[in-house]
C-alpha cells in the first residue's frame, strides 16, 4: 500500500506515524530527524527526503501545520485532527500487538 493509500484509509506507515507523534510539541524538520534517530533499536530510520516528503503529504491532510519559522527553518506541529489519527492508530498498533502475543506465547 502506497504511503499515500495508507494516509486517505485513515492508516498511517511508520513515517508517518513517528513523525506525528514526534510532532506533538514545535519542531522544525531536522530536529524531527534527530529525535528519529536516537530511537532505541533503530526501529526507524527517516532519511530527509522521506521526512520532508512526509511533512508535506500529513500538511496537506490537515494532519500537521506550520506554526512559525525559525530563520529558514519552518515548524510543525500536529493539529487536533492529526492527534486523533495519532491516538486511533496507536490503538490499532496495540490490538495487533496483543493478537500476535496471544498466538506466539507459550502455553501455560
Amino acid at each position: 500500500m502506497s504511503r499515500r493509500a495508507a494516509l486517505s484509509n485513515g492508516e498511517l506507515n511508520d513515517s508517518q506515524f513517528y513523525i506525528l507523534a514526534a510532532l506533538v510539541v514545535p519542531r522544525h524538520g531536522y530536529a524531527v530527524m534527530q529525535l528519529l534517530m536516537d530511537v532505541p533499536d533503530q526501529i526507524t530510520h527517516v532519511g530527509p527526503a522521506t521526512l520532508y516528503t512526509t511533512l508535506h503529504q500529513l500538511v496537506e491532510a490537515g494532519l500537521l501545520e506550520r506554526c512559525a519559522s525559525e530563520g529558514v527553518s519552518k515548524v510543525y506541529v500536529i493539529t487536533p485532527e492529526g492527534r486523533r489519527r495519532l491516538v486511533n492508530e496507536i490503538a490499532r498498533k496495540q490490538a495487533m500487538v496483543a493478537f500476535a502475543e496471544g498466538l506466539v506465547a507459550p502455553s501455560a
